[in-house]
């Protein structure tokens, strides 16, 4: 099964050329379904909302979204404060539910908040009891169960942004124990595969890159995932000279010990 990973749209800091790139790019792979991991605008405006959905819908694949930090009003404070997902909803929440995708069944987490009592509100935040919800519901999902959300609940290593993502070492211990074995992420904006260890297991989490001219360390990129019962190849795909070009393919086996080095876990 091959699914087309893609996160940090950011309508409103992106370019319609690098989305009708992208566009081609994912009809060429072939994939079989879309993941967007959060951040599809830059302010979220209805406006932006309704540019992120158009492209969506021209991608033309099942797909599954998420809300990013950058998905609640930035210059709203009333909406940001008490109905921070509102516009969210009315553009993407029909895509905002658990989607089956070959021996895949992915499932949608919100760890974006509209407002946090810390200074830094563009961090995320685990809702324990909608993951203990999740991973209930998993125990049944299927050969692989897939968690998608915008923040990695731990820090990637080498990543160009260190992730604070409250309660994420939690969530990261209840995640390892569970039937889940990958959490799709993006919010660094570049691409990342990195086995997660605790005590009590491992999963694989990978981050996609951007859609957006908002970069760091990485030019604009997505991921192609081919993914079955027995492991998944992960293929980046980036920017080069006007068009998404792919770059070397790497495998994990759900079976491996995860044993992979800080060294190797950016993609591109």
């Amino acid at each position: 099964m091959k699914i087309v990973h893609a996160a940090d749209i950011h309508i409103g800091a992106t370019s319609d050329a690098l989305l009708e790139a992208a566009r081609l790019a994912i009809a060429g792979a072939g994939g079989e379904a879309l993941v967007v991991s959060g951040d599809l605008t830059q302010r979220g405006t209805r406006a932006e909302f309704s540019g992120a959905r158009a492209w969506v819908d021209a991608v033309g694949l099942p797909t599954i979204a998420v809300p990013g930090n950058h998905d609640t009003p930035l210059l709203h404070a009333g909406h940001r404060l008490f109905k921070p997902f509102e516009r969210y909803t009315d553009y993407f929440g029909d895509l905002t539910r658990p989607l089956n995708a070959g021996s895949a069944r992915l499932f949608p987490l919100n760890t974006s908040r509209g407002w946090q009592t810390r200074t830094n509100w563009a961090e995320g935040s685990v809702d324990l009891k909608d993951l203990d919800g999740m991973i209930t519901a998993a125990a049944s999902a299927g050969d692989v169960p897939v968690m998608v959300c915008h923040h990695p609940f731990t820090p990637f290593s080498g990543a160009g942004l260190r992730t604070r993502t409250r309660r994420g070492d939690e969530a990261s211990v209840r995640l390892a124990s569970s039937p889940f074995r990958l959490l799709l992420t993006g919010h660094v904006h570049t691409p990342h595969a990195e086995w997660i260890h605790d005590r009590s297991g491992s999963y694989l989490a990978v981050s996609a890159g951007t859609l957006s001219l908002r970069l760091r360390r990485a030019p604009p990129g997505f991921n192609v995932l081919d993914l079955d019962a027995e492991g998944l190849r992960v293929t980046p795909f980036t920017l080069e000279d006007g068009a998404f070009v792919p770059l070397a393919e790497r495998a994990f086996s759900w079976t491996h010990d995860g044993a992979a080095s800080a060294q190797d876990a950016r993609l591109a």
